[in-house]
């Protein structure tokens, strides 16, 4: 097993507490992802297309999902920094929200990493939950460039309500294309749904 998925199993099965914001009293997702071994995730589908009403959904799972990002030694160092910390005050000098990182971990990357490389960018920041997604969970992040090279901060929503229960950020590279994954997207229309759907019965 890779250390991205390893990385990703860590944080789909993080508690992330019981929020007073997290309004839900059962279901959490880390409750439930915890009775789960890494091979269970590994052996799920990579996503489930199925009708109901007039309506065709599809459930595309977080694991699969990141499973090709990748980590080099900033990521790593900067992981090992954003984790269980306690001062979760990183500011960025823009419009972009930097939440889930330590202010520990961000000197490091602004100060420390700076020093090394050219230039440090935070590009957007997003939540899947504001826009349509697939997704089997909600992904909470950044896009940053640093030194040319395309990389991703990722919390994972662990919780029942969307307004708490996020993982810590964990820093990724992206792949050569500057994906998150190859051929998993985030997101298709009816119209694509409803073509794979008839071409499954077939």
């Amino acid at each position: 097993m890779n250390k991205t998925k390893e990385l990703i199993y860590e944080m789909l099965t993080e508690c992330t507490g019981k929020h007073m914001c997290d309004s839900g009293f059962y279901g959490r997702h880390w409750e439930t992802n915890q009775k789960k071994t890494i091979e269970d995730f590994e052996n799920e589908p990579e996503e489930h297309i199925y009708k109901e009403g007039e309506y065709i959904y599809r459930d595309l799972s977080v694991y699969h999902y990141l499973s090709e990002l990748e980590l080099d030694d900033i990521c790593n160092s900067f992981n090992k920094i954003n984790t269980n910390c306690k001062n979760w005050d990183a500011e960025t000098n823009d419009d972009n929200f930097l939440y889930g990182v330590s202010k520990e971990a961000w000197e490091y990357l602004t100060k420390e990493i700076k020093v090394k490389y050219l230039d440090i960018k935070v590009n957007r920041s997003f939540n899947t939950y504001n826009y349509e997604s697939d997704l089997s969970q909600t992904l909470q992040g950044a896009n940053l460039t640093i030194n040319n090279e395309e990389y991703i901060l990722i919390q994972i929503h662990n919780g029942a309500d969307v307004r708490g229960g996020y993982t810590d950020a964990k820093l990724f590279k992206l792949n050569d294309e500057k994906l998150i994954h190859s051929y998993l997207f985030e997101y298709e229309e009816q119209e694509e749904l409803e073509q794979r759907l008839e071409e499954q019965l077939v």
